[in-house]
C-alpha cells in the first residue's frame, strides 16, 4: 500500500493522492507523470500500471473529487471538467511541480484534455497520453445514469470476479494466471468508496463536454492508445480524437479491452518509448 496524502481545495473539497518515487535514484530528475482516473473509478484501479511506470519516473495518482478517499462538500453540487482540471492543476502546484507529463484514462482523458488546453503559464506539459477516451458518448454510461437507484452490484470478491469473466479474453487470461492480482482487483471494486451520485455528476459533465473542440487546441506531443476489444468504449472514439489533435500518434492494441494494462504489456512499452524520445 502507498501512503495517502491530502490537500484541500478552496471550495472545501479534499483531494487524496499517492506518490510513487522512481525505483532508480537517477530517475528522480526525470519529468514526473500524473495519472488521471476514469469514470466511477478510484486511484487503486491503476494497480500494476502505476508501479510499472514508477520504474522510470515519479508517478502521482489521485482520486477525482468525491470518489475514493477524496471528498466534496455535497455530492449534489455540479462537477464540470473545468473543475476537475482545476483539481489536477492545483495538485501539481501543491507538489511544487513545474514540468510534468499527463496520462488520462477514459473520463480521465477528458480531464487531461481540459488541463492541456487551459494550462497556466507557470506550468509546462511536456507530453500527453490519452487512453480509451470517449469522444462520442457511449450508451452504457447513459443507461447506468438513468437508473432510478444504484444497481445491485457484486456483494463480495467472488461475485465481482464472476462479473469480470465477461470482460475481454486477454483480461480474463491474465487474471486466471494471476489469482492474487485477480482477488485484489475484485476487492478494490467491491470495497472502494464509489458514490453513485458522484458518478452521475461525472456523467453529466461528460454529456455537456465538447471534447473534439477542446482537442483542437492541444499543441503538445500526444499519444492515443485504445484496445481493439474495448467492451465499453469503441475504438472509433480514439480514432476520431486522433484526427483532431495535430501533433498526435494513435496506437491500437489487438485483443485488449478497457482495462488493458492487464494482459497486454505493449502499452507500457509504447508509453516508455514515447516519454523517452
Amino acid at each position: 500500500m502507498h501512503e495517502t496524502y491530502f490537500f484541500e481545495q478552496q471550495d472545501g473539497s479534499r483531494i487524496a493522492y499517492n506518490i510513487l518515487e522512481p525505483q532508480k535514484p537517477d530517475d528522480i530528475k526525470k519529468t514526473p507523470i500524473v495519472l488521471i482516473m476514469g469514470i466511477y473509478g478510484v486511484k487503486e484501479i491503476f494497480m500494476g500500471l502505476k508501479e510499472e511506470l514508477a520504474k522510470n519516473q515519479k508517478v502521482i495518482v489521485f482520486d477525482n473529487r468525491g470518489m475514493g478517499e477524496s471528498s466534496v462538500v455535497s455530492p449534489y453540487d455540479p462537477i464540470s471538467f473545468d473543475l476537475m482540471a482545476q483539481d489536477t492543476i492545483a495538485l501539481i502546484k501543491h507538489l511544487g511541480i513545474k514540468r510534468f507529463n499527463l496520462l488520462g484514462w477514459s473520463l480521465g482523458g477528458f480531464i487531461a484534455i481540459h488541463v492541456a488546453s487551459n494550462l497556466p503559464l507557470d506550468l509546462e506539459l511536456e507530453k500527453l497520453i490519452i487512453w480509451h477516451v470517449q469522444s462520442l458518448v457511449p450508451s452504457y454510461w447513459e443507461c447506468l445514469y438513468n437508473l432510478p437507484k444504484p444497481p445491485d452490484g457484486p456483494k463480495n470478491i467472488q461475485e465481482q470476479k464472476d462479473k469480470f469473466m465477461g470482460y475481454c479474453e486477454s483480461f480474463i487470461d491474465y487474471m486466471v494466471k494471476h489469482p492474487d492480482i485477480f482477488d485484489k482487483y475484485a476487492e478494490i471494486h467491491v470495497t472502494a468508496n464509489r458514490p453513485f451520485e458522484i458518478f452521475k455528476r461525472q456523467w453529466e459533465a461528460m454529456e455537456k463536454a465538447n471534447i473534439l473542440s477542446k482537442s483542437k487546441t492541444i499543441k503538445v506531443p500526444t499519444l492515443l492508445i485504445h484496445g481493439e476489444d474495448d467492451e465499453l468504449v469503441p475504438i472509433e472514439n480514439s480514432e476520431l480524437l486522433a484526427r483532431e489533435i495535430t501533433n498526435s500518434k494513435f496506437i491500437s492494441i489487438p485483443k485488449a479491452g478497457h482495462d488493458f494494462w492487464f494482459g497486454t504489456p505493449e502499452p507500457i512499452t509504447f508509453i516508455n518509448e514515447f516519454l523517452s524520445t
